[in-house]
């Protein structure tokens, strides 16, 4: 399980770092962050919305929830439920960076976009 737990967040670390590497290499467009918690944390820190800003704080994220996973919630649910959310976070992430390099709405993005 711990095995799959690393996996789990290594592919959402990696497809945040795609998102993250085509919004900043793609066209000149302002980069503008879709999460509504980190876009109220970049207003209150005064930060220009930065790609790489939520790149490392998804890093953060990811360490300390495999963190708690590993310490204080090891119960199978609290992994089957990180997992699946994982999994859930990886799609939105590549959908993103679909949309992103392609510069048109892909069926996820249409879907979030709603």
């Amino acid at each position: 399980m711990d095995l799959l737990l690393a996996l789990v967040a290594f592919e959402i670390i990696a497809s945040k770092f795609l998102v993250s590497y085509i919004s900043s290499n793609g066209p000149v467009v302002s980069y503008e962050e879709k999460n509504p918690l980190l876009r109220l944390m970049f207003k209150m820190l005064k930060l220009d919305h930065d790609a790489w800003i939520s790149f490392f704080c998804t890093i953060l994220l990811t360490a300390v929830l495999v963190y708690l996973l590993a310490s204080f919630y090891s119960a199978t649910a609290y992994h089957v439920l990180f997992i699946l959310g994982g999994f859930y976070t990886t799609v939105l992430n590549l959908g993103a960076a679909h949309s992103s390099y392609f510069q048109k709405n892909n069926f996820i993005t249409r879907r979030l976009l709603r």
